[in-house]
């Protein structure tokens, strides 16, 4: 996996609403002047978190977005799912390879492995204890 600019963005805007939990909404426009972020992009990052159900949108005056869950209850591997980004480590290990060297390669046991680990990892971190680290 390599970490894109939508991942990292998606991250930043999930924290942010995860940490406003309980207060007005946030706007698109709030989060990208805050962090320096390319308004349009953080826009489209919302809209993702929205339609995987991590946020909420409320329209009109005093609208924005509200995270929609316990941030404890959501990991860092939903976040990033839920804007779409691959979480493998490398392509050949996926089912649908085309890698030629799949039958074997003495490297694919590792591989799936580092994987494995890698995703529990993701999985295992929620938003709220990355909140409660970065507070703390």
């Amino acid at each position: 996996m390599q970490v894109t600019k939508k991942a990292g963005y998606g991250l930043i805007a999930s924290l942010e609403l995860a940490a406003n939990i309980g207060r007005d909404p946030i706007s698109a426009s709030a989060i990208a002047e805050k962090y320096k972020l390319p308004l349009p992009f953080v826009g489209k990052i919302l809209h993702q978190l929205k339609s995987a159900g991590l946020v909420s949108a409320q329209q009109g005056r005093g609208g924005g977005y509200t995270f929609t869950s316990d941030p404890f209850k959501v990991s860092l591997r939903q976040v990033l799912e839920g804007l779409g980004e691959s979480l493998d480590l490398v392509g050949c290990i996926d089912v649908k390879s085309d890698c030629s060297l799949a039958p074997v390669c003495p490297t694919k046991k590792v591989w799936e492995d580092l994987d494995r680990k890698f995703k529990e990892l993701l999985e295992s971190l929620s938003i709220g204890e990355i909140i409660a680290t970065d507070q703390g």
